[in-house]
């Protein structure tokens, strides 16, 4: 067997079936590969891919367990990462997309994989940088192995590479200035994992999904408050196969004597376990304000201004129904809005709108809200921009679209100015076309947005989905007309765990350069701006937003980003 290697940068995304970027690049046998040199502040990570192809079909593996194929006797390549700091190597799988072809994705938990003569498979490789690590200069190793059955190994190459470490220590991101709002959408996670909604089965796959949503840095808990709010992102009429309703996670009940009582428990239990993980800042309810009703969800209550679907109990007949009365809706609000309060919670919590499209309906439900429930906040995904200058006043957080953000910045900036404690992320979903986290968008996106966010001035950012997907997305991730990647950032797996992503990787990075580039900020805006020039093409956001192709939003070139990061880790340490 023959074995081709190559090395490629962090942010490279393999299509399957085009690879000229990695023709080049592919290294025979004793070949060398030419230096290696990355870049790490403490307690964050240098990574990097490899690429590696065999003349026959053969095994994979990243690990160090034993493997034998049950399709015959085929010869094994093994990679291994040696290095004084931490390594992980992750297989890259690839799922199809919009395009009819293929990307690469996740990162595959299995160290083996099965590969056909001549496919070409990516590997993501991470080399963790402690809190404690010396600064200076850390080398690593990459070595390939062969063998076939029985046999002993040989060594068939390898490359070599140093990771410059700074002096400079990123703080824990539970500490993170930056504000992420990823939804979350747990009866998704129940219906992948085969459990009862709310059962302890059920929590064990949502502990494990917050974990991950922590270690990014998120920091707004999704409270689900009535049954498919989203109408369940209409699946129902999709040519795809695709459950994506959401549930409640409130019981509400009605008495005998006609009173509504509530069952917060399972909800409680979601925020604490959130806040194990450092998801703490924002408790954000949806499914009160601004429901959407479409693909056959109309109004249950006739005489409530809002299609708020909140399935109940009925003690007199042991039967559910759906609440039909203003009255009984109004009563379940102020049921969670005591709650809130008699836990000293409240100053958390964000009544939360997705999109309202119509100012005098909006109006019209905020007024209600407000009258029979005064104790809580609103926050609202504003795509229109003409709601900014009309609810400036009522929405105490704000999260316009990105285009919105870039078109009435100036107003933004002034709300900024007048009423600190207001929150301001912006926010992507279907749109824009860049810059964007599709699996199909260019790596270096995920890293801009935060940098982004940061030389805006703004908190933080907010994206409608973390985990929601069509029903096989490691095979196919297309739904309806959406860009692919759309519905998620991680994937399931058959231990109810999130498989991370590459996109999840770099929107991380991008994460830890909003937080340096803040200190930076606070401590010297002339290097601050000097940073930010080094990856943006413009430093006027309003031009931002107006930029016809990437090429006239931000610099492509990971380097930059890494320079950037080297810029003023070293403006810090001064």
């Amino acid at each position: 067997m023959k074995i081709e290697f190559a090395y490629a940068d962090r942010d490279f995304k393999q299509i399957e079936g085009k690879i000229p970027e990695l023709d080049s690049r592919f290294i025979k046998g004793a070949e060398k590969i030419g230096d290696i040199r990355l870049f790490s502040v403490k307690n964050s990570s240098a990574a990097f891919q490899i690429a590696v192809r065999a003349d026959e079909d053969c095994i994979l593996n990243v690990g160090t367990e034993p493997y034998f194929s049950q399709r015959g006797q085929k010869p094994t390549v093994r990679i291994a990462l040696d290095s004084d700091l931490p390594g992980i190597l992750n297989i890259l799988d690839l799922t199809l997309t919009e395009t009819g072809l293929r990307y690469a994705d996740a990162l595959l938990s299995s160290p083996i994989l099965e590969l056909k003569a001549g496919e070409v498979r990516t590997v993501y490789a991470e080399l963790r940088v402690p809190p404690d690590a010396d600064p200076g200069n850390h080398s690593f190793t990459v070595s390939f192995y062969t063998h076939r059955m029985l046999e002993a190994e040989t060594k068939a190459g390898s490359f070599s590479g140093t990771v410059e470490v700074s002096d400079y220590v990123l703080h824990d991101v539970k500490e993170n200035k930056f504000h992420l709002d990823l939804w979350q959408h747990p009866s998704n996670l129940a219906r992948k994992a085969e459990t009862p909604l709310w059962s302890d089965a059920h929590f064990a796959v949502i502990e494990r999904y917050l974990k991950s949503l922590g270690e990014l840095g998120q920091k707004a808990v999704t409270i689900i408050a009535s049954d498919a709010p989203w109408s369940g992102q209409g699946c129902g009429v999709a040519p795809e196969d695709a459950n994506m309703f959401e549930y409640g996670i409130i019981q509400a009940k009605k008495t005998r004597d006609g009173r509504i009582e509530c069952d917060f428990r399972a909800m409680q239990r979601y925020i604490d376990t959130a806040a194990k993980y450092g998801i703490d800042r924002e408790i954000s309810v949806y499914g009160l304000c601004n429901v959407w009703s479409q693909c056959g969800f109309t109004q249950p209550a006739e005489d409530y201004p809002d299609g708020v679907r909140i399935r109940y109990l009925d003690e007199a007949d042991g039967c559910y129904r759906y609440m039909t009365s203003a009255e009984d809706i109004k009563a379940y609000i102020v049921n969670l809005e005591q709650y809130f309060l008699a836990t000293e919670q409240m100053d958390r919590v964000r009544l939360s709108a997705d999109e309202p499209g119509d100012i005098g309906h909006y109006r019209t439900i905020l007024g209600l809200l407000h009258e029979i429930a005064p104790a809580f906040k609103f926050k609202a995904c504003i795509n229109h921009s003409e709601f900014i200058g009309e609810f400036g006043e009522e929405v105490y957080d704000f999260a316009p679209y990105i285009g919105g953000m870039t078109a009435e910045y100036q107003v933004l900036k002034r709300y900024q100015a007048t009423m600190p404690g207001k929150r301001f992320l912006y926010y992507i979903c279907c749109g824009p076309a860049f810059p964007n986290t599709f699996i199909t968008s260019p790596l270096i996106e995920s890293e801009y947005m935060p940098v982004l966010a940061s030389a805006a001035g703004f908190d933080g950012m907010l994206r409608w989905s973390y985990n929601i997907w069509p029903d096989r997305p490691r095979e196919d991730s297309r739904y309806r007309d959406w860009r692919t990647g759309d519905t998620h950032l991680v994937y399931p797996q058959a231990d109810g765990s999130p498989l991370l992503t590459l996109r999840w990787k770099e929107f991380r990075r991008g994460i830890e350069l909003y937080e340096i580039l803040e200190e930076l900020k606070a401590k010297d805006s002339e290097a601050a701006a000097e940073a930010y020039a080094m990856v943006m093409k413009t430093a006027d956001i309003d031009a931002v937003g107006k930029a016809a192709s990437p090429e006239e939003m931000y610099v492509s070139d990971i380097e930059a980003y890494d320079g950037m990061e080297k810029f003023a880790a070293e403006k810090l340490a001064e």
